[in-house]
């Protein structure tokens, strides 16, 4: 009997030892919103582009500011302009919300990479805009001289 109570008074006081008001704080970080749009000439609209020429978008959006990254394969030049269209399905071709600066206009590679906020380089309130994005309303594509309506597109989602 005296084991089995001194065993149950190092239980209790290893309890008291890691009870709550000596735990250190716990601090939970916000985590970004991604979404990413895998680019084809097959997507454009009203005239799908036939092209081998590929791409990709990816965003990460955290505390109203949005981080972009556009990539392309193989396109039948270097690009003349990218962004974001929306409100749209995957039928129709519709105005820019969000155009992207080319960092680097190269045929294949990373053309454009940046930042954009609720105050600069968006047609609609940026609430507006997570909103078309969630519900994989709005699209990327992007331009070249030989495909000026558009070379490669697609659709904006949630991965």
């Amino acid at each position: 009997m005296k084991l089995h109570l001194s065993g149950l008074l190092l239980l209790a006081c290893a309890l008291v030892a890691c009870s709550k008001d000596d735990e250190a704080p716990t601090i939970v970080l916000p985590v970004p919103e991604t979404f990413s749009a895998s680019l084809a000439g097959a997507n454009e609209r009203p005239n799908p582009v036939a092209t081998t020429a590929t791409g990709s978008a990816t965003f990460s959006v955290l505390n109203g500011i949005a981080t972009y990254s556009i990539s392309v394969t193989g396109l039948s030049g270097v690009p003349t302009a990218s962004h974001i269209h929306a409100p749209a399905d995957p039928t129709i071709a519709v105005g820019v919300l969000v155009p992207f600066t080319i960092n680097n206009p190269v045929a294949t590679g990373t053309i454009a990479t940046g930042t954009f906020t609720a105050t600069n380089n968006t047609a609609v309130t940026f609430d507006s805009l997570l909103v078309l994005l969630r519900n994989g309303k709005a699209y990327v594509n992007v331009h070249t001289a030989a495909n000026p309506a558009g070379e490669v597109r697609g659709t904006v989602t949630k991965p």
